[in-house]
């Protein structure tokens, strides 16, 4: 006996393509939710960004609705490699890079390019032993603090896009009505 019967082709068809298309792996622009609590206190933001392939790495393209312990703050629309700032010459470059899982933190956003008033950030250094330490640092209406970074201070999470939601559930209801016919035998 031949499955092919028990088959509809275009709807096979229709849930191969839609099923090839959510489960593709590609970077994809998302937003985030941050907080992070230093020894000052506690700073919360949206982040923009792109998720990249490892499912953990975000590319930072902005940063906004920046709070410090519940209190709005300047904005701060500038951001860029911490590790990459040059603070003598007061220039911002290279990828801000954040993670979700905190590892590889490179990340600082600022109120100038300069970054020489408000900022805070994360960044990596070498200690006396030569190893290699992550950092966070900040000023400005932060107050002033360079610090060792503190991994269970750090929450990085995806919010929930309405379009994945409203995807993901035609998908189920389309698996619903395929369940609810009768094969015909």
């Amino acid at each position: 006996m031949s499955l092919k019967k028990y088959f509809n082709k275009p709807l096979t068809v229709a849930l191969a393509t839609v099923a090839t298309a959510t489960l593709a792996p590609v970077a994809s622009a998302a937003t985030f939710n941050f907080s992070y609590t230093s020894s000052l206190g506690t700073i919360t933001a949206t982040v923009d960004g792109t998720l990249q392939l490892d499912n953990n790495t975000v590319f930072v393209s902005s940063i906004s609705n920046t709070t410090f312990n519940g209190s709005p703050v300047p904005a701060l629309p500038f951001i860029g490699s911490f590790d990459a700032l040059n603070l003598s010459g007061g220039s911002l470059t290279g990828q801000a890079v954040l993670s979700l899982d905190g590892s590889g933190l490179d990340f600082i956003a600022c109120d100038n390019t300069a970054c020489d008033n408000e900022l805070f950030g994360f960044f990596t250094t070498n200690d006396i032993a030569g190893n290699v330490v992550t950092g966070f640092g900040f000023g400005g209406s932060y107050g002033s603090t360079f610090e060792l970074f503190v991994l269970a201070n750090y929450s990085l999470t995806t919010v929930p896009e309405p379009a994945t939601v409203l995807g993901l559930l035609s998908v189920a209801g389309v698996g619903l009505l395929c369940k609810g016919r009768k094969l015909e035998g």
